[in-house]
């Protein structure tokens, strides 16, 4: 190998760092901002759950209000609706195992409904033969968020469940799984999250359109829709930290690499350059040699 194809190498080496690095950059980005959006997301559930309690108090709503047939409020039903989501690792970390693990422990088999997204969970729910309404092999969240909210609130609606537990993996999640239903149960919150401001005005003083119950029904669904985006952002999320890993690891790696190229560039040209004086002096010896031979 001559030194050129030793430069050449090691320039190759260095551009594709700077890609990878460019790459880290985005991820880095991503993360920020779905962090945001996650925050937003969490911030606008606990609104929504917070509006619904309030009435249920301010208002004296019993039970029997809102106890009727189609109502998200009306719990009836011993079955349990879980949502498990999951995402590709980049690394055989297993993180999952613990998830599944809580699944089978909690959960009723036999009984249980759930929606499975991501290809781990779908895998999961094959060998475990649960009782699979709905499955997606990926957490797209743009079209989830529209899918998911409707399929869990037609479910209730139809009295087909009693409880909502999801499932995420998430450092931020202190509970084994979130519970959003009943929403007295709710134990839905992220470790770190500084509290909105988003405050609630008297709400004795306001008049409800159509009628109250029809309201508190309405803030329900936006109570869910919100709680279902936020979490499945935050799975994504744990995706892009993945990525995130990856990158560091590559660029490293490349360090390495490079640093090596470096070493080998800067010893092949050392060697040379011994070379060509070691040349040079045989050359200026028979010169000498030479001149002297002719006096």
């Amino acid at each position: 190998m001559n030194i050129k194809k030793i430069k050449e190498k090691q320039e190759q080496l260095i551009k594709i760092y700077k890609i990878i690095e460019s790459r880290k950059n985005i991820t880095l980005v991503n993360i920020l901002k779905l962090s945001k959006i996650v925050s937003f997301y969490l911030d606008r559930t606990n609104l929504s759950k917070t509006i619904i309690e309030e009435f249920l108090k301010k208002f004296n709503i019993i039970n029997s209000t809102l106890d009727k047939k189609n109502s998200i409020l009306n719990f009836k039903n011993k079955t349990n609706l879980w949502v498990y989501v999951t995402e590709e690792e980049k690394y055989s970390t297993n993180s999952y195992k613990k998830h599944e693990d809580t699944i089978i422990e909690k959960a009723n088999i036999e009984r249980d409904k759930f929606i499975v997204i991501g290809q781990r969970a779908v895998n999961f729910a094959e060998d475990q033969k649960l009782h699979v309404i709905y499955q997606e092999k990926e957490n797209n969240v743009a079209t989830l968020s529209k899918i998911l909210p409707k399929l869990i609130i037609n479910t209730f609606k139809n009295n087909e469940v009693n409880q909502l537990n999801v499932v995420i993996n998430s450092s931020k999640i202190s509970h084994k799984y979130i519970k959003l239903l009943p929403i007295k149960e709710n134990n839905f919150e992220f470790k770190y999250h500084t509290k909105s401001s988003l405050k609630i005005d008297n709400l004795t003083s306001y008049k409800i359109y159509p009628n109250l119950d029809n309201f508190v029904e309405s803030e329900l669904e936006n109570y869910l829709t919100f709680a279902i985006v936020s979490l499945l952002m935050e799975s994504s999320l744990v995706k892009e930290k993945y990525n995130l890993v990856v990158q560091n690891k590559t660029l490293n790696d490349l360090e390495e690499k490079i640093a090596k190229q470096k070493r080998i560039y800067l010893r092949f040209k050392k060697d040379l350059e011994i070379e060509e004086i070691s040349i040079l002096s045989r050359k200026k010896d028979l010169l000498h040699s030479s001149k002297e031979g002719k006096n």
